[in-house]
Order: structure tokens, then C-alpha cells, then sequence
């Protein structure tokens, strides 16, 4: 793991296509529409475009990337409302572009989701409405969307994060759903909803193949056949997303009347492995980090102007440093980043025992890489 300054590059996170070790991949966008991606070569700082051409979208423009391929669209809209689309992939290394598919249709088109480099998820808007639909490369077949829950929707304060995982060669759709708290207390508040309504406060963990997926979306099945993987009744229960280890997804959760966390990990689509419990009655936290970069949670059990203490809840390690800190990055890099007042990342290095102080800066993290960002591209 290492460190890129890209302050000076006028990117965001949502720009990042790849990093290798000595050049950063990304999208640079020109004014509202147009954008190209580009490459910047840390030993001489030279910038170089990939593509032959200048894109545009006028959608929401989300890149999705797989083996060497950045997917996203290219829109040419025309007087009457009718947008031509063509959905490009671009080797990013090469610039060699592959125009997948080409239609028209009234309004504009996100890409929303690539699923197994075959299936790509639409969401195209036109006016007050809104339609999903899902393309096939192989075959050009395409079929709306019923489901809302595919596309992260499912109504009544919920919330849905989606991923996909393989088993044995076999790709899956796992759901990670989850109750908004923040739209169901501002629900209460504006007095849309009593406390006394019954409301599913239920989150879960939902499974389903891609080709059982696919099968129900041809088939124009109103739901998507997802089986419970785990799914938590109580009011205070909450089920959380921790990233990927060794290829495994990780999820996290948590009992409110036992006060007890379980980090599970996703060995099969039945197949849920404890990893670790947290007996949060043991702690005295101060705070406590979901981290979907190390899949793990930081315990912050002291705090102090001369010292801060993390304990990993995984592996139960300690790490002690002089200045604030959230969380530690492969077992060396200890991380404290500030989007209040004196905005900036600072990042303590354990085996070089040196310490950086980024301004008005952020971070993300992509192949194995800290990326430091400009809070002003955002």
C-alpha cells in the first residue's frame, strides 16, 4: 500500500478508474456534458488522453470498470427529446473502444449496474418518469425492470446496497437491506408517520443467483426470487456491508438487546461463517468505525491530547499513536481525516515513523492505493 497526492488533479472519487504502480487512470469532465479519460504518469507528471474522442452524457455519468475495461455511455441527444446512446467499453491501457450497443430512446439513461460483463441495468428518465431495464450484450435483448429492489428502491424508509459474488464459478446478487434511518426520523418528525405505525424495522442479507435473476427479469416477474441469507426483527438491529476479504464479502451484525456484533463472512449462498464477536458491553467506546477498506470495525476506547487507542475488532489488535486517529490501513498507515473546520487528511506511517498533513484534502482508497483528493473538486 502506498500514497498518491492528487490534489492537483481536477478529479473526485467518482472519477477514479485505476491506479498501477506508477500511473493513476481517470475521467476528466469539461464543463456539464463532455469528458475523456486520461492518464497521469508519476515520475514525470505527464498527462496523456486514452480515448480518440471526446465523450458526453447527460445523465447521471457512472463508470463501472472490469479486467481492463472502463464501461459508461455516450449520449447525443437531438431536438425532440430522443437520445442516441451508445454504450462504450474502453480499454483503459490501450484506448482501444468497443461501441457495445447503440439505441434511442426519450429522455435520459444512467448506467446503473454491469452484472458478469454480459448484463448491463439501465435506468432511463424522462420527465416525471422513470424506467429500468436490462440489456443483454450477447443477445440485444432487453426488458424492463419490475423489481425496484434491483435498482436499490424499495420504498418505506428502506434502503438497499447491492454486490456480487461468485461461488464455485457461479455469480450471485447479495442485498444488503437495510432500514433509512434518517428518512424514517425525519418521517417522525414532520409527523408523516406515528411511532405507534407499524413499521418493518427488519434488515437483512438477501441472495439470489444472476441466472435466477436474469430468468424473472425475462420472464417480466414482478419480484426477483432473493432468499434470505439472515434477516434481524428488532427495532435497534442493524445489518452492515464491510467490504471484501481474500474475495469474500463481510458483513457485520449487530443485536441491540444483546448489545453483541457478529462479523460474518460469505463462504457459500447459504453459508454465513462467524469471524469474530463484539460483546459491546466489554467496551467503554468512545466511537467505532465501520471499515469496508479493512473489513473490520475500529473500537476507539481512548481519546485524549496525548494519545488516541484503536482496537481492531477483528483480530483484536491495539495501535496507540500521539495524534487522532479512525482507523489503520494494512497494519502501518494510521488515518484521521477532518471534514469540519480545519478540512484535511493526516496519515501517521508505523514503519517509517513519519507523519503527512494533507489540506483541504479527503481520501479514497483503490488498488491497494491512499489516493488523496482535493475536498474542492466536490
Amino acid at each position: 500500500m502506498r500514497i498518491v497526492d492528487a490534489r492537483a488533479m481536477p478529479i473526485s472519487h467518482e472519477d477514479l478508474i485505476a491506479v498501477t504502480e506508477s500511473s493513476v487512470y481517470y475521467r476528466q469532465k469539461r464543463g456539464e456534458t463532455a469528458f475523456s479519460i486520461y492518464r497521469y504518469d508519476e515520475e514525470d507528471g505527464a498527462v496523456t488522453e486514452i480515448n480518440q474522442r471526446t465523450y458526453e452524457d447527460y445523465g447521471m455519468a457512472k463508470l463501472f470498470m472490469s479486467d481492463g475495461r472502463v464501461y459508461f455511455l455516450n449520449e447525443a441527444p437531438d431536438r425532440t427529446g430522443v437520445v442516441r446512446t451508445e454504450l462504450v467499453a474502453l480499454e483503459y491501457r490501450t484506448g482501444r473502444e468497443d461501441v457495445l450497443a447503440t439505441f434511442e430512446k426519450r429522455g435520459n439513461s444512467t448506467l446503473y449496474w454491469v452484472l458478469g460483463d454480459r448484463y448491463f441495468l439501465f435506468l432511463t428518465s424522462y420527465g416525471t418518469t422513470d424506467e429500468a431495464w436490462l440489456f443483454d450484450v450477447e443477445t440485444n435483448q432487453q426488458e424492463r425492470i419490475r423489481d425496484e429492489r434491483l435498482i436499490g428502491q424499495a420504498g418505506r424508509f428502506r434502503e438497499l446496497y447491492l454486490f456480487t459474488a461468485s461461488f464455485e464459478g457461479v455469480p450471485y446478487i447479495i442485498c444488503n437491506a437495510r432500514l433509512d434511518e434518517f428518512d424514517y426520523y425525519e418521517a417522525l418528525e414532520s409527523g408523516l408517520v406515528s411511532p405507534d405505525d407499524p413499521i418493518d424495522h427488519s434488515e437483512a442479507i438477501l441472495v439470489c443467483s444472476l441466472d435466477e435473476a436474469v430468468d424473472a427479469i425475462w420472464s417480466k416477474a414482478e419480484r426477483i426470487p432473493f432468499d434470505d441469507l439472515i434477516r434481524l426483527h428488532g427495532e435497534g438491529d442493524t445489518v452492515q456491508y464491510l467490504g471484501e476479504r481474500d474475495g469474500k464479502l463481510r458483513f457485520a451484525a449487530f443485536i441491540d438487546e444483546a448489545n453483541e456484533e457478529t462479523i460474518y463472512e460469505l463462504t457459500a449462498p447459504d453459508v454465513l461463517r462467524e469471524v469474530a464477536v463484539i460483546d459491546w458491553g466489554a467496551y467503554e467506546p468512545l466511537d467505532f468505525t465501520y471499515d469496508d477498506v479493512s473489513s473490520t470495525i475500529f473500537i476507539k476506547v481512548e481519546e485524549s491530547d496525548e494519545h488516541t487507542e484503536l482496537i481492531d475488532a477483528t483480530s483484536g489488535a491495539r495501535f496507540l499513536d500521539t495524534a487522532p486517529f479512525e482507523r489503520v490501513l494494512g497494519g502501518t498507515y494510521f488515518i484521521h481525516e477532518s471534514a469540519e473546520g480545519d478540512q484535511g487528511v493526516s496519515i501517521f506511517h508505523l514503519e517509517a515513523n513519519e507523519r503527512q498533513r494533507f489540506e483541504n484534502a479527503y481520501y479514497t482508497v483503490l488498488d491497494e492505493t491512499i489516493i488523496i483528493l482535493s475536498t474542492r473538486q466536490l
